[in-house]
């Protein structure tokens, strides 16, 4: 039952009308959170069990006996079943990958830290901790939401009248960005992909442009559908996207891009190593031999090195995702390294921070390297990136084969690309569009809404001649 199905759709609507009649609405969502999953696989719910169970006892004793020792184990059971589920063939019941397990994992073990913490106390019902980790929406590819936020809002939801024609214009919205944009851009990336050799180097940093925009349709158009969902029962997920595209940094696009696994790796394994007593003990001996000013980044660079191979191995197990992480991770720490060198000679050219010309320049340059990390990532393995990476500089030659749509759709396709940007562009100057739509007549809201959903359905389901793909996070 995916989010793009006509059964989720339905699956929705039936929710929707049980959660608004009944009184036990914490107890609806939890029903509504195991039937969705349990729709697909009731054997992949043993490894969510696992996770509830061991982080719900867990977080009960630590609140009251702060054991480090436990702390680690219940942490390495969840990471290391995570690890073989992803990385290896090994299955407890069959060869299946449990929907959304690292997001999940994520959630519970960030809930978990926070309880040894105690930044909060552990919750007394295991009812409501079940909903806090199953909670339906979050499950497909997040976003990875934190306990204090998200669990008052799901055991005591408000929703109000604005919840819900906000949240039908979130969907509207991520349904747009995958069925219309995200299924067309990944017909026309896997036919290039697949067929390497019928291609000039021209044609693969193009199919790799349609990519990055694929995977920004696909991923966010997702979280876009799990929030608006979420909106209708009166529950606010975290953002998790904030115009990437616009970024005018490599550190500024993590900042922007799936931020709920950047906020937690900076929360939980960022900050935990480089304030350790370990690393300010290398902090120290580092400054006496690199000097005051050096010195420093060796414990920041470490940090941030570990901090992005995991992110590239999340992703994936081969040494493609490593080489990902470790791309994103050398060039943030140079950033860092000369950061103060880059302002002298910005000011000796007397650029100023406030100058659109240089800021549009920001925004090519990190858009660039965001193109050359994704031959990593979109790649089947290191050999095959760097072979696409060599071919694109390399390949002089003007060649071309069937890209696999028709005219229409690259119509369809520039338009839709066109008008996200616009939206986008409004967004990052501060325009609030969804508001404005909201803050529209009835009448005018209406046939708006209707042109929406109608060019959805023709383009994103009638009229397209290719299957569309499925979520990129599905699995992860």
């Amino acid at each position: 039952m995916t989010f793009t199905s006509a059964q989720f759709i339905i699956f929705v609507i039936i929710s929707y009308l049980i959660f608004k009649f009944t009184k036990f609405k914490w107890q609806a969502l939890l029903a509504f959170s195991v039937f969705y999953y349990a729709s697909y696989s009731i054997k992949a719910f043993s490894y969510l069990a696992l996770t509830i169970l061991t982080t719900y006892f867990s977080a009960l004793y630590l609140e009251k006996n702060k054991n480090p020792w436990l702390l680690f184990l219940c942490l390495l059971i969840n990471f290391s079943s995570l690890f073989f589920v992803k990385f290896t063939d090994f299955t407890l019941f069959e060869n299946l990958i449990p929907l959304g397990i690292s997001f999940y994992i994520f959630i519970s073990t960030a809930y978990l830290i926070d309880v040894y913490r105690k930044k909060y106390p552990a919750n007394k019902n295991l009812l409501k901790y079940t909903l806090f980790v199953s909670y339906f929406p979050q499950m497909v590819q997040g976003p990875i939401n934190r306990y204090d936020s998200l669990g008052p809002q799901l055991f005591d939801p408000k929703p109000n009248s604005g919840d819900f024609s906000y949240g039908l214009m979130l969907m509207a919205y991520g349904y747009f960005k995958k069925l219309v944009i995200a299924d067309r851009a990944s017909v026309l990336t896997a036919q290039i992909f697949s067929n390497p050799d019928e291609f000039s180097g021209l044609f693969v940093f193009i199919a790799i442009i349609f990519y990055s925009i694929q995977i920004y349709g696909d991923f966010s158009g997702g979280i876009d559908i799990a929030r608006g969902v979420s909106y209708l029962f009166g529950i606010k997920l975290d953002l998790n996207f904030k115009r990437p595209f616009f970024a005018t940094s490599l550190t500024d696009f993590w900042r922007r891009w799936h931020i709920s696994l950047g906020s937690w790796m900076r929360d939980y394994v960022f900050y935990p190593m480089s304030l350790s007593k370990v690393f300010a003990h290398i902090n120290k001996k580092s400054r006496k031999v690199l000097g005051r000013k050096y010195g420093k980044f060796l414990t920041l660079t470490i940090s941030t090195f570990v901090v992005y191979f995991i992110i590239g191995i999340w992703h994936g197990a081969g040494l493609n995702f490593m080489a990902f992480g470790i791309f994103n991770g050398s060039l943030i720490s140079l950033g860092l390294i000369f950061e103060d060198f880059l302002k002298k000679i910005k000011s000796s050219l007397n650029i100023s921070k406030d100058s659109k010309s240089f800021k549009v320049f920001q925004i090519l340059r990190t858009s660039l390297l965001v193109f050359f990390a994704r031959y990593f990532t979109r790649s089947k393995d290191l050999e095959t990136a760097l072979f696409m990476l060599k071919k694109t500089f390399a390949d002089r030659i003007f060649r071309y084969g069937e890209f696999g749509l028709e005219r229409i759709d690259y119509t369809v396709l520039f338009i839709s690309v066109l008008l996200l940007f616009i939206i986008s562009f409004k967004e990052e100057r501060g325009e609030d569009v969804k508001e404005e739509i909201l803050s529209l007549s009835p009448i005018s809201q209406g046939i708006l809404i209707f042109m929406v959903l109608a060019f959805i359905l023709y383009f994103g389901i009638f009229q397209r001649s290719f299957t569309g793909a499925e979520f990129i996070y599905r699995n992860y």
